[in-house]
């Protein structure tokens, strides 16, 4: 498992950005990476993390992402930040 942390533009935070992260069911950090896009693109990320939402005015910066292997803590992920393959 593998977490990604990131950064995005946040038109409704006073400092204009946010951070948050994504836990993803694979042990490559290339892979995770290309989800965490692919998920922002499509607005599947925003639904995600913001399903009160309707307009989903966030842009992903893709320069400021990094990633942690959670693999071997069992209790860190639960079903709310895991995001599918």
């Amino acid at each position: 498992m593998i977490r990604v942390y990131f950064v995005f533009e946040d038109p409704l935070d006073d400092a204009g950005i946010n951070l948050s992260f994504a836990d993803l069911p694979t042990t490559d950090p290339g892979r995770a990476f290309r989800r965490i896009h692919d998920a922002a693109e499509s607005g599947e990320l925003w639904k995600v993390l913001y399903p009160d939402e309707q307009d989903y005015s966030y842009v992903l910066i893709n320069n400021k992402m990094s990633y942690l292997d959670i693999s071997a803590l069992p209790n860190e992920s639960n079903s709310d930040t895991v995001l599918s393959m």
